[in-house]
């Protein structure tokens, strides 16, 4: 019996960065997360809410919600309700989308490029 393999893809992008994809974000921030939820228009999608800690690019608001792909292949990523992470969310229609190649967690791990938009940002005020 032979088996028949299909396509496998996997999500393969440079993760973001201050100098090269804050241009076209349109909103660059540090926040935790409050509430992440399957999107009921689209059981692929989810949102994620944020209490924004850090707004370095866009409006100053209390809350922000981007919607992200449910699986990591498609390069969706998943948040923890209360762990914090550095967001790029680009305008894509009525939402704002971010995907696993434009956010990390804060942690020791991904400290470097945490301190990369930090700098960036703060030399530009």
């Amino acid at each position: 019996m032979a088996w028949l393999a299909g396509n496998t893809y996997a999500c393969s992008c440079k993760l973001a960065s201050a100098q090269a994809n804050a241009p076209q974000a349109t909103v660059v921030f540090k926040g935790v997360v409050t509430e992440e939820i399957v999107d009921p228009a689209n059981k692929n999608e989810y949102r994620a809410l944020f209490r924004p800690t850090t707004i370095y690019k866009g409006d100053q608001a209390t809350a922000i919600t981007v919607h992200t792909r449910g699986d990591q292949g498609s390069c969706g990523v998943r948040f923890a309700k209360g762990s914090e992470h550095m967001v790029f969310a680009f305008q894509s229609g009525q939402r704002l989308r971010t995907s696993l190649c434009s956010t990390w967690p804060i942690s020791k791990s991904y400290a470097g490029h945490t301190a990369e938009v930090e700098s960036h940002f703060n030399q530009r005020k």
